[in-house]
């Protein structure tokens, strides 16, 4: 049997027009083809602000913080210009590694013979293919704060996909993979 899911029910509204057309709230984009289970399924992250908009609160908070050491400066306390400066780096370079780990992403490709997992940053920096014949998708119930892990295994390789999603992301996603391999298999 290709798909092997064992979890409790975690049923969601079964696939519609609307998560096609929604694009999943941009987190997970399936393009499948027309026989449902070749394709591809892009997954990322939930950006909660855009690098523009962070570059744009980096310049804001600067302009505060300057104005507020300038004025401890004129005071007299010398040392508060230095530690503004160092607070607007810290920030900066936490906003920025914050923002890097939100830009990696996962792409699913199901081809006839097989499913080929690459996530990266800007490119696939990493790539796993697995025979669809002889690999399984897992279910783990116990993950990070009771989302469920959803995984791949085939030959003593295991593969977590979609680490990154919410726990309302992740059953939408095992729900669209289980259609996925169930339209394999009733081909």
């Amino acid at each position: 049997m290709l798909c092997n899911f064992t979890f409790k029910n975690y049923r969601l509204d079964h696939w519609s027009n609307r998560f096609f057309k929604d694009s999943i709230l941009n987190m997970i984009t399936p393009t499948l083809n027309k026989d449902g289970y070749t394709g591809h399924i892009l997954i990322e992250p939930n950006r909660p602000i855009s690098w523009q908009d962070n570059v744009r609160f980096i310049k804001i908070f600067s302009l505060v913080s300057f104005v507020i050491a300038s004025i401890a400066m004129y005071q007299g306390f010398l040392l508060v210009m230095p530690f503004s400066g160092l607070e607007i780096i810290f920030v900066s370079v936490c906003l920025y590694l914050v923002y890097k780990h939100y830009t990696t992403c996962q792409v699913i490709y199901f081809t006839k013979n097989s499913v080929i997992i690459e996530s990266g940053d800007r490119s696939a920096d990493q790539r796993v293919e697995y025979q669809r014949y002889w690999s399984k998708f897992h279910v783990d119930n116990n993950g990070h704060y009771d989302i469920p892990r959803l995984s791949i295994s085939s030959k003593g390789r295991m593969t977590e996909i979609g680490d990154f999603l919410s726990y309302k992301d992740k059953l939408i996603l095992i729900d669209l993979i289980k259609d996925i391999t169930s339209s394999f298999q009733n081909r």
